[in-house]
């Protein structure tokens, strides 16, 4: 998977949680800062089907974002002795992406996040 796909499963991932739709084919993603506004007016959501969206999106990202979430948790044991305990499931590892993804209020931190996927 290239950088490209990697970013746009991303964008579809993001797309989903903070407006309870899938991206579009020739879309273009919001910045993270839109989306928050965005998020933020809504009145109605449908969580069921925002997970959904966000499954869809990141389920071909888990490896990658498991791997770099345990490499970082080995590292910061190593430099604390303090580690986070690993998700039992998938279910787990997506909320954990989710987590990560709401709580980022900028482009800047989004793209950070972003590269955490693709270097």
């Amino acid at each position: 998977m290239n950088h490209e796909q990697i970013r746009h499963l991303l964008n579809k991932a993001r797309h989903a949680i903070f407006l309870g739709e899938s991206l579009q084919e020739g879309e273009t993603p919001k910045t993270q800062e839109e989306y928050l506004e965005l998020y933020e007016a809504r009145v109605e959501r449908d969580p069921l089907h925002e997970v959904s969206l966000l499954r869809e999106a990141i389920g071909p990202l888990l490896p990658i974002y498991q791997k770099k979430w345990r490499n970082d948790n080995r590292a910061a044991e190593m430099m604390t002795g303090n580690s986070l305990p690993e998700p039992k499931d998938d279910e787990g590892w997506i909320m954990e992406v989710y987590d990560e993804i709401m709580n980022t209020d900028t482009e800047t931190e989004w793209d950070q996040f972003v590269t955490r996927f693709t270097d």
